[in-house]
């Protein structure tokens, strides 16, 4: 965590002393505004789904999921024990249906504990952080898209580089 840090803290300060260079205090403004907002917000989102997946672990799957295998070795379905045909009436089938249906819905709890990534508050605060960032820098009269844009596409950019070449 440490290591990662440092990088990213490195990276911030090498691009900014480039924007300083190449466009002057306004132009490093504007890419380390962007560089950190972007930066929070991935952050925020893969924190949002590392919780989604750590507490989906308890939560069964809302379908049924087809096995490999049967699929490739009985592809029509002839071998099912359970697909004999059997003559019954619309009233029985549609109760059956209704039964299985109610069975394999998901309960509320569930969908919530799903759903956090959708509605984590780390999330929006970083995009909360990024709104206020580029407002500010035009209530300032200080934005500069291209520099705001090279500092927002770097930090997700240096992220899965890293991801990528450390594993």
């Amino acid at each position: 965590m440490r290591r990662l840090a440092s990088f990213f803290l490195s990276l911030s300060i090498l691009g900014g002393i480039v924007a300083f260079f190449m466009g002057g205090k306004a132009s490093a403004i504007n890419f380390e505004t962007g560089f950190w907002s972007a930066l929070l917000v991935v952050g925020a989102s893969a924190f949002g789904y590392w919780q989604m997946v750590s507490g989906a672990k308890g939560v069964k799957s809302h379908y049924k999921m087809p096995d490999a295998v049967d699929s490739i070795d009985d592809r029509y379905g002839l071998w099912e024990e359970d697909s004999a045909t059997h003559e019954t009436d619309v009233a029985t089938l549609m109760k059956e249906e209704k039964a299985r249906l109610k069975k394999s819905r998901r309960s509320l709890f569930e969908t919530l504990k799903s759903a956090k990534p959708a509605i984590s508050l780390y999330r929006l605060v970083a995009y909360l952080f990024l709104v206020a960032g580029v407002l500010w820098l035009m209530q300032a009269d200080l934005f500069e898209p291209i520099a705001y844009f090279a500092g927002a596409g770097l930090s997700p950019l240096a992220l899965a580089l890293l991801l990528y070449f450390t594993r």
